[in-house]
């Protein structure tokens, strides 16, 4: 299905008004990354200030529109889009704020980001723990090698990297395949939002959900 007749299928649904507003940002979010120019990253920017962090679906513009930034180098907007993503799955944000930090030098601060992921449990996605994208780690490990005096750094790196293994918190999903999962239903609504509940458990509404996250080809399915 097509961007364009995604976005009709949206403005036909009876979903909560809402909710097909966050659906629909979600989706423009998504094909602003895709574009990876700056005019589609300032429309996105708009688009996720303007609609604030309430849920998982907003949450999920906000990555996108984070992983956008990054790809422009724009260090400030990554931070700020992240901060306003904390209904996002951690293996979005935890991946995106790696890479971005490894990006930009800044290897304490990325080593510390890392940690977290081993430290944290995570409760609301029902995931039992954090993870991040081997696209990360080895953009860290690449930017630390190329890194002079470095040593004592990767002996941090290679230890993280070990615990990170041994412990499953890693996947071998890229930053953009995470981006492009299923958004959890039970977690895309506010739970002050009055929306049918009847309806969202019905299969039409859950089918309606599950064609926003995929907006690549088949293979890119999780």
């Amino acid at each position: 299905m097509s961007p364009t007749e995604q976005l009709a299928l949206i403005k036909k649904s009876n979903a909560d008004r809402e909710i097909r507003d966050l659906l629909r940002q979600c989706l423009i979010s998504a094909m602003n990354f895709e574009s990876s120019s700056k005019e589609s990253l300032e429309k996105s920017k708009t688009l996720v200030r303007k609609a604030g962090d309430t849920c998982e679906i907003s949450s999920r513009s906000a990555a996108f529109t984070a992983a956008s930034a990054m790809k422009l180098k724009k260090w400030n907007d990554v931070d700020e889009m992240l901060q306003m993503a904390t209904y996002c799955p951690p293996a979005i944000t935890s991946s995106i704020r790696v890479k971005s930090l490894a990006e930009q030098s800044k290897f304490n601060e990325a080593l510390a980001e890392l940690e977290k992921v081993l430290m944290f449990e995570e409760e609301v996605f029902s995931t039992g723990n954090y993870s991040i994208s081997d696209e990360a780690l080895d953009a860290l490990c690449d930017a630390i090698k190329a890194e002079p005096e470095s040593t004592e750094k990767m002996k941090r790196f290679r230890n993280l990297q070990r615990l990170v293994t041994k412990y499953g918190r890693r996947t071998d999903k890229s930053i953009e395949d995470l981006l492009f999962s299923p958004i959890r239903l039970e977690n895309s609504v506010p739970e002050a939002e009055k929306v049918d509940p009847e309806f969202m458990k019905s299969q039409k509404f859950q089918d309606f959900v599950k064609q926003i996250p995929y907006l690549k080809d088949e293979k890119l399915k999780l």
